[in-house]
């Protein structure tokens, strides 16, 4: 058997007696598929990066569990089931780094210029409010003078007229010369 480290996330929208009730649920899951858990901790509640099933907030757990590795496919594919997990990851614990385990609260940072930047959200604003001014400007231009699009607009020459004998004899020549 070898030591597994699961890391789960559980909504925050849980009270606390509802928190320890699932932890409990996926240490029986464990124990159900072969699995012997050896520690469990949680880790705290933390805001999540992005919102997973309409939730902001989660409980982080971290559980420690011995298991073959034909039954540790059993309890991923039970946990990616389960209604109270809201996300998991299951590493070997030698590969998963050892047993300090540093959580850090995500934080937003907002670069000049990007989505979250109040000055450029202002200056795009002011453009787009100049040019919609120009828009409006040339309409109202046109409505008073509409003569001066017609001139602009120059009338398209007739095309020669052609018999359509003319117009046989050309394609005639046109393909024999191709061939």
């Amino acid at each position: 058997m070898r030591l597994y480290e699961l890391l789960y996330i559980i909504p925050a929208t849980l009270t606390d007696e509802e928190v320890s009730q699932a932890e409990n649920e996926i240490q029986a899951l464990i124990q159900r598929y072969g699995g012997v858990p050896k520690e469990s901790r949680r880790l705290g509640k933390f805001r999540l990066t992005y919102l997973i099933k309409k939730v902001r907030h989660g409980h982080y757990v971290l559980t420690y569990f011995e298991a073959e590795p034909s039954a540790v496919a059993k309890i991923n594919e039970a946990l990616r089931i389960h209604e109270k997990v809201l996300r998991h990851m299951i590493l070997r614990a030698d590969e998963a780094g050892g047993s300090e385990f540093n959580m850090v609260q995500f934080q937003e940072i907002v670069v000049e210029g990007g989505p979250k930047d109040e000055r450029s959200r202002r200056r795009k604003a002011e453009a787009d409010k100049a040019k919609v001014a120009d828009d409006v400007k040339a309409a109202a231009d046109l409505e008073q003078k509409p003569e001066a699009v017609k001139e602009e607009v120059k009338p398209v020459e007739e095309a020669s007229k052609i018999t359509a004998e003319e117009l046989d004899r050309k394609i005639d020549a046109a393909l024999t010369d191709n061939t």
